[in-house]
Parts: structure tokens; C-alpha cells; sequence
């Protein structure tokens, strides 16, 4: 046996220089830290930062800025910083073009914010090594279909959307889901977004006799909604998707009874408080970091620990299914109380 052959022998077997000085393993932190989605992957490094274990691990953050050259770029980053597992990735781009090259260098990924399902289905053909713990694609849209069979299956329902795409796309998924159910909405209708008034749509609502919506748009446009359907006595009852939380203005204000059905964690933070650290993108970081740390310390390859372990969180105890994906953000209703939405079983 050669000289080198020997040396690299000997390096292969002693496993990561990690093990051998005593310095924690390396988790790479993948965010937009700069550019128009900053505020989001700020909010996914302070999360990463709450769950850090100094003794277990040492972060390094990477702006991937949610573009497809920010992605290749901080994989190339990862692999030559030595980072053991990723975590992170906010933008379907930025992930797909870093996967290949993390493949490579045998680093893992715990996605925590691209939905997107089409990318679980390539860790089979292109054998990406990507877990995910971010919702589905599918689930918002399961989730309100849900919703409506369960609790106003005997109610004249109408599913109202603000005519963007995502808005046609959610209704659509809803739409199926439930009439393969045989149940068909009483109306179904549009909007145009960010107008002041919507007393024409609330008249169309209350010539087709329904008293309960799902309205799928911002949550101005719903308080909007709302407010001028009761101008001329209807009173709804609403639920919408995750874009009621998605904006902080209080003018005009939802009034009390209005129902976001959400995977967020942060939702019942009044808005006069400083911002959690869980804040959005927040807690599905920290979760993805207390799995990265405990796969790391198990000692087994991270591939195997990922696929077949169980992992202790914050938020309960998480296993991957055999697509990648982790059930631990399930979506949940919150209700507009006051000045913010609250947990259905605390408000």
C-alpha cells in the first residue's frame, strides 16, 4: 500500500475531523439574508440560533438570497466549510439547485420551508438526501376541505377567492377534495383584492342564501368583506387559509369569530410584543436544528438516522416517513379574538 493510499486509509476510518479535535460537528443554516425575503430568513436564523446546543453543534449561516445561483453557491459553501447537515431553504429554486451538489458531498437536508412535493419525489430518482418538515403542498388545502366537512358539512357553504393564482389553485384542490366526497358548494365566487368596498360580492352572497365562507384572500380584503356584508344584514360565518396571517395591518379590523386555518406556530402573539423568536419561519427551524443535533450525536450514518430515527422535539416527537416528509406542523384552526388569533381549544 502506498504512502498517500495508507494516509487516506487512516483519515477514512477515523471518520469527520470533528470527531477527532473535540469541535462540535457543523450545521449549515441555508436563508435568504439578503434581498426582498430577508425579514423571512432572518426569522429562520433566530430560530436556529434558540435551538443551538453549543456543545452538541456550531452553526454557520449561508445566504442563498431564494435564487437558484444562491443555491448552488452556498452548497458549494457548505462542502468546502465542512458542514455535516443543512437546514433551511425557504425557496423551491434555491433548494433545487443546491441538492445536487449536497448530494455529492453527502450532506443532508432538513428542508423547513419549500412545500413543494415534486422535490421529495426526486430523493427516489435522483437520490437526494431531503427530509422535510415543512407542510406539503397539499395540506393547506386539505386541511380547509376538512374543516368544511367536519364542522359545516349541514351549512350553505360558498368558497370565495381573490382571483390570483394561488387563490385558484387553493380553491381548486379544495373544490376537488370535496366533491369527491359528493359535496358541492352553494356558490363559488371571486373578488378583486385591495378594494375598499365589497358590497357587490356581499350581495351576490346573500342572493345565493349562504351563510357560512371560505374566503381565501388577505386578511384586509376578508375584514373588508366582512364589514360590508353586515352593512346590509348578513352576518358570516368565514374561515380562510394561512394568509390571514400573513399580514399585520388592523385597519379595518376582523371582527371577533373569523377562522384561520393554519401550520403556524406564532400566531398568538399580540402584535404590540416585541416578535418571538418562533416567529414564523422561526419554529420550523428550530425543530429541523434539535433533529439535525440528535441525528448527529447518534453516531450512525445521518441518511439512516434520518430515515429510521425518532427524534425528541420541542414540538413532540418527529419521524420521517418513508417519503421524507415529517407530520409535525399539522394545520390547525386559530380564531380572531380581540387583536390576534388565537388557538381554537384557548380562545
Amino acid at each position: 500500500m502506498t504512502l498517500v493510499r495508507a494516509l487516506f486509509v487512516s483519515l477514512v476510518l477515523a471518520g469527520p475531523a470533528s470527531a477527532q479535535d473535540g469541535v462540535p460537528p457543523r450545521i449549515g443554516i441555508a436563508a435568504p439574508l439578503s434581498g426582498p425575503e430577508e425579514i423571512l430568513g432572518r426569522q429562520l436564523v433566530a430560530g436556529s440560533r434558540a435551538a443551538l446546543d453549543p456543545k452538541r453543534a456550531q452553526l454557520q449561516e449561508f445566504d442563498d438570497g431564494c435564487s437558484a445561483e444562491g443555491g448552488a453557491r452556498v452548497a458549494t459553501q457548505m462542502r468546502d466549510a465542512g458542514v455535516r447537515i443543512a437546514v433551511g431553504f425557504l425557496c423551491t429554486s434555491a433548494l433545487e439547485a443546491a441538492m445536487p451538489i449536497l448530494r455529492d458531498a453527502t450532506i443532508p437536508v432538513i428542508d423547513v420551508g419549500v412545500r413543494a412535493d415534486r422535490l421529495l419525489k426526486r430523493r427516489e430518482s435522483d437520490s437526494w438526501p431531503l427530509w422535510r418538515i415543512a407542510p406539503g403542498s397539499d395540506d393547506e388545502a386539505e386541511a380547509l376541505a376538512r374543516f368544511v366537512r367536519e364542522r359545516w358539512r349541514t351549512e350553505s357553504v360558498g368558497l370565495v377567492e381573490d382571483g390570483s393564482a394561488t387563490g385558484r389553485d387553493l380553491a381548486d384542490r379544495i373544490r376537488e377534495r370535496l366533491e369527491a366526497d359528493g359535496y358541492r358548494f352553494a356558490l363559488i365566487d371571486n373578488f378583486r383584492p385591495a378594494e375598499e368596498k365589497q358590497f357587490a360580492l356581499a350581495r351576490r352572497i346573500a342572493q345565493s342564501g349562504v351563510t357560512h365562507v371560505v374566503i381565501l384572500g388577505s386578511r384586509s380584503d376578508v375584514a373588508v368583506i366582512v364589514r360590508d356584508a353586515a352593512a346590509i344584514g348578513l352576518d358570516l360565518s368565514v374561515v380562510g387559509g394561512e394568509a390571514l396571517l400573513d399580514e399585520t395591518r388592523t385597519e379595518p379590523m376582523l371582527p371577533n369569530g373569523i377562522v384561520a386555518v393554519s401550520a403556524a406556530h406564532d400566531a398568538a402573539w399580540p402584535p404590540s410584543e416585541e416578535a418571538p423568536v418562533d416567529e414564523g419561519y422561526g419554529w420550523p427551524a428550530r425543530l429541523g436544528v434539535e433533529i439535525a443535533q440528535s441525528a448527529l450525536a447518534s453516531g450512525r450514518p445521518l441518511a439512516d438516522t434520518l430515515a429510521s430515527g425518532t427524534f425528541e422535539t420541542s414540538a413532540g416527537t418527529a419521524r420521517f416517513g418513508t417519503d421524507g416528509a415529517a407530520d409535525i406542523l399539522p394545520f390547525r384552526a386559530y380564531r380572531w379574538e380581540g387583536d390576534r388569533f388565537l388557538p381554537e381549544d384557548e380562545g
